[in-house]
């Protein structure tokens, strides 16, 4: 008979790994392993939505978050991914403000969730931990100003080429990028319709090929000048 496994020692394997809790002593990460607990969500599936309280961080331990913002018609727009070892949802919860966005499941994704009483109990003893927390809020601020630089100086075009040229730099290995039409609307704030169009238009210019969420990149060049000249396609 299989022996269970212990889901305080699982998850103190996990948190030694990731990076932001490195140099922790055994004692916080103890207690962060005890007081927190597994979240298995679906893909497609909400974890928390925009405006809803904020009473828990997460830290990723394998799948994939996007963080979304929603206007009132009813438009999405991917501010940022959390993928394993990344920690999210801690700034509404230390301010005890609302979520200021939602966050959903690419793929089927498994979490670990922290209430803010285990989180500022860790704190008051690790202050490395502050300094690391402040350090990814800033790399998170710097990231999150060159994608609002991206929509307010680029077109929609201009915007789709520079997340596929992005994405295809992401996945060079691979050879090719895995994202359907709708996350590409969503990463670049407009609608599945537009994207479509630009797609198709560059696959008949032999810029790249399209299929079933793949799309192959042949022609870099040319999308790296759509960044900066408008008027081509």
């Amino acid at each position: 008979m299989p022996m269970k496994s212990d889901p305080v020692l699982d998850a103190m394997v996990f948190l030694k790994k990731v990076p932001l809790l490195a140099e922790l002593n055994e004692t916080s990460l103890q207690t962060l392993a005890e007081s927190s607990r597994p979240v298995h969500i679906e893909k497609g599936e909400f974890l928390f939505l925009q405006d809803d309280p904020a009473d828990k961080a997460y830290l990723v331990r394998s799948g994939l978050i996007s963080i979304i913002l929603e206007s009132v018609d009813g438009r999405k727009l991917v501010i940022n991914e959390m993928h394993s070892g990344h920690f999210f949802g801690e700034v509404g919860m230390l301010t005890r403000q609302t979520r200021s966005s939602s966050a959903i499941a690419r793929v089927d994704s498994d979490l670990l969730s922290i209430t803010r009483q285990t989180l500022m109990k860790v704190l008051e003893v690790e202050p490395m931990l502050v300094r690391r927390m402040l350090e990814m809020t800033a790399q998170r601020l710097r990231e999150s100003t060159e994608r609002e630089s991206a929509l307010a100086f680029l077109d929609a075009r201009g915007r789709l080429a520079r997340l596929l040229l992005v994405l295809g730099h992401q996945e060079l290995e691979k050879g090719y990028i895995t994202i359907s039409q709708e996350e590409l609307a969503e990463r670049t704030g407009q609608t599945r319709q537009t994207v479509a169009k630009a797609l198709g238009r560059w696959r008949r210019a032999g810029w790249l090929i399209t299929g079933r969420g793949r799309i192959l990149l042949l022609n870099h060049a040319a999308l790296a000048h759509l960044e900066l000249d408008e008027s081509i396609y």
